[in-house]
């Protein structure tokens, strides 16, 4: 094997002290801001590279992710370019270890979730959601609870196995709900309780408002940047929309509810991002956040979130 940078040493002994990599199914981020060139997640047998630099991989390149993957306790590896998301999302390069799967299992939590590598940037789970959806568990105990912007279904997932009476999952993309509704199954989870709902977030708060459907917990993580989709196709902007939708939110909140909230848009601080959503009205309290392998000393957590709590 080759000889690891440092920094990456480092970062594998610091995982190690606080995470048991032995374990073939775990959930782990094994690099962060340790080399700002790139970010590695573990998913169970898989480790992914999410490149912040310029081209394809070199040979010495990969032969490190090969090394630095074994070191791991993990078998494969993919490399996705992230270098041109700002402009075209769609544009990168994608190179993966021989005989690396294109679907596979790994466990977050305790649950079981469904990864692929020809999804996009990311395989289907964001790992700095991780201690929300635990959080999100821990308070779904015969709640009726909203998933916006719900992606691969893993909020649900979380609420569902935490004994949610109603999960509500709601995202644009039809294929992202067939996916929650595979993970769903995955962890044997009922769909009597699970509705799914391929629509715009903000039409969907809408018409719950306007039929009088209330929820006792939301749960609210828009992108930074989204088109709309049916009959709202206004642009979402997180630093300009934000506000407006958590305020939708907490018009159908029950006494007592509560709305997760939180974004990834690189323009707020932890306290402005707070600002926005105090401005809303309502008891602001801590959500859990980024978990200690996704933070870095004197970096800020990229992941924004707070509890909004109707009294």
């Amino acid at each position: 094997m080759n000889p690891l940078p440092g920094t990456w040493q480092d970062a594998l002994a610091h995982r190690r002290r606080h995470f048991d990599l032995q374990d073939p199914d775990i959930c782990v981020r094994l690099l962060h801001a340790e080399d700002l060139s790139l970010r590695c997640d573990r998913f169970g047998s898989v480790c992914w590279f999410y490149e912040y630099a310029s081209g394809a991989p070199a040979e010495a390149r990969q032969l490190l992710y090969e090394s630095f993957t074994r070191a791991a306790g993990a078998h494969h590896w993919h490399a996705h370019g992230m270098h041109d998301r700002g402009r075209d999302p769609q544009l990168g390069h994608h190179t993966e270890s021989p005989g690396a799967p294109r679907s596979w299992h790994a466990t977050e939590n305790h649950q079981l979730f469904e990864l692929r590598a020809a999804s996009g940037q990311s395989p289907g789970l964001f790992l700095d959601q991780r201690d929300n959806r635990a959080w999100v568990r821990q308070h779904a105990a015969g709640a009726r609870i909203l998933n916006l912007f719900a992606y691969t279904g893993s909020f649900g997932v979380a609420a569902l196995a935490g004994g949610a009476l109603e999960v509500v999952q709601v995202d644009v993309s039809p294929p992202y709900l067939d996916w929650a509704r595979v993970n769903a199954a995955l962890n044997g989870l009922s769909s009597a309780r699970v509705e799914y709902s391929a629509v715009d977030a903000r039409l969907l708060v809408a018409g719950c408002h306007k039929k009088g459907r209330r929820f006792d917990g939301i749960i609210c993580d828009p992108p930074s940047f989204g088109r709309g989709r049916g009959r709202n196709n206004r642009v979402f902007r997180v630093e300009r929309d934000l506000a407006e939708l958590v305020h939708e939110c907490r018009a159908i909140l029950e006494p007592g509810g509560w709305v997760l909230v939180s974004c990834n848009f690189e323009g707020w601080s932890q306290a402005r991002f707070e600002a926005v959503v105090r401005g809303i009205g309502g008891t602001i309290e801590s959500a859990p956040g980024a978990g200690q392998d996704c933070r870095a000393a004197g970096v800020p957590p990229l992941l924004k979130s707070c509890v909004l709590r109707l009294t």
